[in-house]
């Protein structure tokens, strides 16, 4: 490693530009792109939205084997896969538009996933930053949360002035020839092939605990616990947010008003992680993590509840999701305070599998929902997925908090 000491003004910022664009020109891009595309590919919304599918599902899949490798040869090296993935799907599809490329595309996209994107950067964060990591990947999580905001105007505006072939095109050229000598520097200038997990251990806030010491059989508990937990959270955050203007259209509200109040859904979140940045420190994240899973399912009962209906939209929209933008963070940074920066990738590896096959899953899953029962039987879908992971969260808190002697 660098004997240099990574700076947060220099190092957070270019790991959540990365972030940005990652996540921007991939999985957020076809909710602009996507009717120029079906006219193109010759297929449908659905076709095309699959694509979103496949990269969920494939970075899952590699999850595991990238884990692995992040902890062993550390992951500065690795994290160059995101913009030549990225670059190259991009530059495909732009070059030779067919459903095929289109499917291609997100296969690569799907590698960049754990080998470049959250998986790595989380990874590289504990292994030059320690205990200072669960700070930094809040920050980068924060900045990364306007990835919708910026990225869903400015591809409207790329495609009007040069289409969707041409965006694409765009957005390689940033990919390989900005972001990826930034990478590039990134790994030469602080390397993490030999970590430095006990970086910051002496100006670290006692708000951080020490990992809990747990015996082997409740380390396992406690792991699948916080699996099935943040899982099935998140299979209702992913799944539930594309149906969300109908449910308020099913509320009676008009078109225009649901769109308006589904819009506050992103400052909802940014301003929900930015109260965890910067208060959230003070508790413990067992704490955070029970109280923001407790909250959800009040809040999709609420939108069948007597309230007015525009009230409890406003209600829905700003806390539900402000507590899914938290509860996005602490999936990354739990697991680290429960169990330390050691082998945080390979853990975190072995929870993504289970977690993005869900999250792959959950559109269509919803979606089916909506077709079969209406809103009404999304909603319900929603809450019991909400109050299965209020169950987990639960034993979670009984078994791995610290107390009774056991190490805080």
């Amino acid at each position: 490693m660098s004997s240099t000491s990574p700076s947060d003004t220099r190092l957070v910022p270019i790991l959540a530009l990365g972030q940005l664009f990652g996540w921007g020109t991939t999985y957020y891009m076809p909710s602009v792109l996507a009717p120029h595309l079906a006219r193109d590919l010759g297929l449908d919304a659905t076709g095309v939205y699959l694509g979103v599918t496949i990269m969920v599902a494939i970075g899952g899949l590699a999850s595991p084997s990238a884990g692995r490798l992040l902890d062993r040869y550390g992951a500065a090296r690795f994290m160059i896969a995101a913009p030549i993935t990225i670059g190259l799907g991009h530059v495909l599809v732009a070059a030779h538009p067919t459903a095929a490329t289109w499917y291609f595309a997100w296969v690569l996209h799907g590698i960049a996933m754990p080998f470049g994107l959250t998986l790595a950067v989380n990874t590289y964060l504990t292994r030059v930053t320690g205990v200072g990591a669960r700070r930094r990947i809040g920050l980068v999580a924060l900045l990364v949360g306007f990835a919708p905001s910026a990225f869903w105007p400015a591809t409207a505006a790329l495609e009007a002035q040069f289409g969707w072939r041409g965006t694409l095109v765009v957005y390689a050229v940033i990919e390989i020839a900005a972001l990826l000598p930034l990478q590039m520097w990134i790994a030469a200038r602080w390397s993490d092939a030999v970590p430095n997990f006990e970086a910051g251990r002496g100006t670290t806030r006692s708000s951080d605990p020490p990992p809990a010491t747990l015996s082997p059989t409740i380390r396992t508990i406690a792991i699948v616990a916080m699996v099935v937990a943040f899982t099935a959270q998140g299979f209702a955050s992913w799944g539930l947010p594309l149906h969300v203007i109908r449910l308020f259209q099913d509320l009676g509200l008009d078109d225009t008003t649901a769109v308006t109040v589904a819009a506050a859904s992103g400052a909802a979140t940014i301003a929900a992680r930015t109260l965890e940045v910067t208060l959230g420190q003070r508790l413990h994240p067992l704490t955070t993590t029970g109280f923001s899973i407790a909250i959800l399912a009040p809040m999709l009962a609420l939108l069948g509840s007597p309230l007015d209906p525009l009230m409890a939209a406003w209600i829905f929209i700003v806390v539900w999701s402000g507590a899914n933008g938290i509860l996005a963070v602490l999936r990354n940074t739990l697991p680290l305070t429960l169990f330390g920066a050691e082998d945080y990738g390979r853990l975190m590896g072995r929870m993504s599998l289970p977690q993005n096959l869900v999250f792959a899953a959950s559109p269509a899953v919803f979606a089916q929902a909506m077709d079969r029962g209406g809103p009404t039987l999304a909603l319900w879908l929603a809450i019991v997925a909400s109050l299965t992971a209020l169950v987990a969260a639960v034993i979670l808190q009984r078994i791995a908090r610290p107390s009774h002697g056991r190490s805080h």
